[in-house]
C-alpha cells in the first residue's frame, strides 16, 4: 500500500527517477574520467621511465644514526621509532649504506662537499664563518658556480632547493638574503638559518623575494616562541589560525614544487631540514611540531656506559678530553631532554618523506626517481664525556645515515663499503649521464648499488679547519641556566653573544683516515689515536701505543699524508693491502710453518708408501 504522504506529493516519484538517471550519467562520466586518468597516469609513467632519472636528496641537520635506527621502548613492551616511514619507504625499498661518513663534521663544509664532490681542502669552504666558511666562503669560490645544481641544470634538469642553505646566508652585513645562487631553477630557502634556527618566525627567499616572518619568533631574552601552532596543524587547526611550523612548511613546498614540475622534465630537488638541530630555546633541543610534543618523553640517551657514555677511563684520549670532568647531573638531564626533542622533531620530517614519496607516486614519477636520505653531520650526547657539538672524528659525529631508493636498486639491500659525502655528487651525475666541468674527489656509488657485495680498499679522509668562532652559537643546549658547558661567557645561545664551543666538545683541527677496520687521527699538537673498529666500535681503547699495531700505524700515516693534499681522482685511489699487525704476522708465520710441516709429513708418507709398494712387488 502506498503511503498517503507520497500520494499527495507526486513530484517525488519523478524527481527520484530523474535523480537515478543523473546518477547513472554521473557514474558513466566518472568511469570515463577514471579510465582516462589511469591511461594518462600510465602514459606519464611510461614517458617518465623513458627520460633521464630524477632525484630527491633529503638532508637533515645533526641527525645521528641512533635517532634514525634506535627504537624507544613503549609501555606496552614494543618499540617506537621517530622515522618509521623513512625506514619502510626508503630503507625497505632501497639500499642502506651502513658505512657512510662525512669527511668534515660541520654544517657548511659537509653540505658543500655534497654539492661539489670535493673535500674541504679542495672546495676551500673550511668552516661556517667568513672569510673561508659558510655562504660567504662558498660565494667567493669556484664551487659556487660549479656544483651539482649548475651541472644538472645545464643538462636540462629543473633544480629545486627547499629549506636550510648555508651558515651566513641572509646574515648582515655579508648577505642580504636576496641572492639566488647559480644553478637553481626554484629557490625556496630560509634566511639566517644558523643564526637563529627558528622553527617559528623564520623568513624565506622565495625565488628572489624575501618573505616572512612566518610565525612568531618570540623573545631571545626568555628564549621562548611568541606563539606555536595549534595541535591540529597543518591538517585541521582548531583555532582557525594559519600554521607556520617550519618543517611542515618545507613539506608543503616540496610537494608543491614536484607538482609544478613539467612531466616531461627531469628534476633534482634537495630538501634541507633544520631538524633535529637545536634552536637555542627552552627546553633543550629543537622545537617539535605541537602535535608531537612529548611523544618521546622518557626516552633514554642513546648510549650507555659500556658504549662510551660519560666514559670512565680517558687516559688514552687527547688532552682536551683527559682534562674534561665527568658530565654533571644537570648536563645529563639537559641532553636527555635534547635527545627526546630531537626524536620528536623528526616525526614531522618523516611525514615529509612520506608526502614526497606519495606525491611522486601520484605524479607517476616514483619509479624513475632516486631518493637519497642522509644527514650533514652527527652530534655528541655524552659519548667520551662530549656534549653540545660535533666537530670531531669520533663515530657519533661522523658515522651517518645514507639510504638510496630508486630504479635498479634491490629493495632491502645493504652494503658495508665505506663511502663518503663527496661520493653523492658523482653518483647522481653518473645516473643522470652528466659530466662535471671540474674535477671531483669522490667516486660514484653506482657499482655498489648494482652489487652490494662489492668491496674496494679505499681510504676516506677526515679533516677539520675550524676556529672557535666557527661554532653555531656553541651548538649548546638552551637551559636558561649557566652550566659548565657554557663556555667563557657562561650563557647558552644568547643572541649577540660571541659564538663559543662547549668546554667538553670544542672545535679542533685535525686530520684522520678510515680504512678497513681502522680509524687513525693526528692532532696538531702531535697526539695520535688509532682504533680497531671491528674490535672496538665505540672507540674506547686507543691502541696507538700498542706495538702490535706498529705496522698498521706506519701504513695509515703514509696514506694520510697522501690524502691530506689529494686532488681529483687521486682522492679515490685505492690503497695497497693493509699490513698485518705484529701478532697477525707471527700467527701467519706459525701457520705457514705448520702447513710446511704438514706438507713435509705428507711427502714422507707418500715416499714411505712408494717404497713399501716396491718391496711388496719383489
Amino acid at each position: 500500500m502506498i503511503s498517503p504522504d507520497l500520494r499527495t506529493q507526486p513530484w517525488r516519484g519523478g524527481a527520484t527517477a530523474r535523480l537515478a538517471a543523473a546518477f547513472a550519467v554521473l557514474a558513466l562520466i566518472l568511469g570515463l574520467v577514471l579510465v582516462a586518468t589511469d591511461e594518462a597516469n600510465a602514459a606519464r609513467a611510461k614517458s617518465s621511465e623513458l627520460q633521464k632519472p630524477s632525484f630527491v636528496v633529503i638532508q637533515t641537520d645533526d641527525e645521528t644514526l641512533e635517532e634514525l635506527y634506535k627504537g624507544v621502548r613503549t609501555a606496552s613492551g614494543g618499540e617506537e621509532f621517530a622515522m618509521p616511514n623513512t625506514l619502510q619507504l626508503l630503507g625497505e625499498r632501497g639500499e642502506t649504506f651502513t658505512q657512510y661518513y662525512t669527511p668534515y663534521s660541520l654544517c657548511a663544509p659537509s653540505r658543500v662537499s655534497l654539492w661539489t664532490g670535493r673535500y674541504a681542502h679542495n672546495n676551500h669552504v673550511e668552516g661556517n664563518v667568513p672569510p673561508n666558511g659558510g655562504f660567504t666562503g662558498l660565494q667567493s669560490r669556484i664551487g659556487y658556480s660549479h656544483n651539482i645544481a649548475t651541472w644538472l641544470q645545464g643538462a636540462g634538469y629543473r633544480t629545486i632547493h627547499v629549506g636550510k642553505y648555508l651558515n651566513g646566508y641572509g646574515d648582515s652585513p655579508y648577505s642580504p638574503g636576496t641572492e639566488v645562487p647559480p644553478g637553481w631553477s626554484s629557490w625556496r630557502s630560509v634566511l639566517n638559518s644558523d643564526t637563529n634556527h627558528f622553527f617559528y618566525g623564520y623568513t624565506m627567499n622565495n625565488n628572489g623575494t624575501v618573505e616572512g616572518p612566518f610565525g612568531n619568533s618570540g623573545s631571545w631574552e626568555t628564549r621562548e616562541y611568541g606563539e606555536i601552532d595549534d595541535p591540529g596543524c597543518p591538517y585541521a587547526p582548531l583555532n582557525g589560525k594559519p600554521c607556520f611550523y617550519e618543517t611542515d612548511k618545507f613539506n608543503q613546498l616540496a610537494t608543491e614544487e614536484l607538482a609544478a614540475t613539467s612531466p616531461e622534465q627531469p628534476f633534482y630537488m634537495q630538501v634541507d631540514y633544520t631538524a633535529p638541530h637545536g634552536d637555542f630555546r627552552k627546553p633543550a633541543g629543537p622545537q617539535p611540531a605541537t602535535r608531537d610534543l612529548g611523544r618521546f618523553a622518557g626516552a633514554p640517551l642513546p648510549d650507555n656506559r659500556a658504549e662510551g657514555f660519560n666514559e670512565g677511563n680517558v687516559n688514552d684520549k687527547p688532552r682536551f678530553i683527559r682534562e674534561a670532568p665527568y658530565l654533571s647531573a644537570q648536563e645529563i638531564h639537559t641532553y636527555r631532554v635534547y635527545y627526546q626533542n630531537c626524536l620528536a622533531s623528526l616525526i614531522a620530517v618523516d611525514e615529509g618523506v612520506k608526502q614526497i614519496v606519495d606525491e611522486l607516486g601520484a605524479l607517476g614519477r616514483l619509479r624513475n626517481t632516486y631518493i637519497l636520505f642522509t644527514s650533514d653531520n652527527g652530534f655528541f650526547f655524552g659519548q667520551h664525556r662530549l656534549v653540545g657539538g660535533k666537530f670531531l672524528a669520533y663515530q657519533p659525529s661522523t658515522h651517518l645515515p645514507l639510504i638510496i631508493r630508486g630504479p635498479g636498486i634491490k629493495p632491502g639491500s645493504s652494503t658495508a663499503q665505506q663511502v663518503s659525502t663527496i661520493d653523492i655528487a658523482p653518483t647522481i651525475l653518473e645516473l643522470a649521464g652528466v659530466t662535471p666541468d671540474k674535477s671531483i674527489d669522490g667516486t660514484s656509488l653506482v657499482p655498489f648499488m648494482k652489487d652490494p657485495e662489492l668491496r674496494e680498499n679505499r681510504p676516506l679522509l677526515f679533516e677539520s679547519f675550524v676556529q672557535s668562532n666557527d661554532v653555531e652559537q656553541g651548538g649548546n643546549a638552551s637551559t636558561g641556566e649557566t652550566t659548565s658547558a657554557g663556555g667563557a661567557n657562561g650563557k647558552l645561545g644568547v643572541k649577540g653573544a660571541a659564538a663559543h664551543a662547549s668546554e667538553v666538545a670544542p672545535p679542533k683541527n685535525y686530520y684522520g683516515i678510515l680504512l678497513g677496520p681502522y680509524k687513525y687521527i693526528e692532532w696538531p699538537d702531535g697526539e695520535k689515536e688509532l682504533y680497531n673498529l671491528e674490535k672496538d666500535p665505540y672507540e674506547l681503547n686507543n691502541v696507538i701505543r700498542n706495538k702490535n699495531y706498529a705496522p698498521v700505524r706506519a701504513f695509515l700515516h703514509n696514506e694520510l699524508v697522501r690524502l691530506e693534499t689529494c686532488k681529483g681522482r687521486g682522492c679515490s685511489q685505492l690503497a695497497p693491502e693493509i699490513p698485518l699487525t705484529r701478532r697477525q704476522r707471527l700467527q701467519a708465520k706459525r701457520e705457514k710453518e705448520r702447513e710446511q710441516r704438514e706438507q713435509e709429513r705428507e711427502r714422507k708418507q707418500r715416499e714411505e708408501a712408494r717404497r713399501g709398494g716396491k718391496g711388496h712387488k719383489h
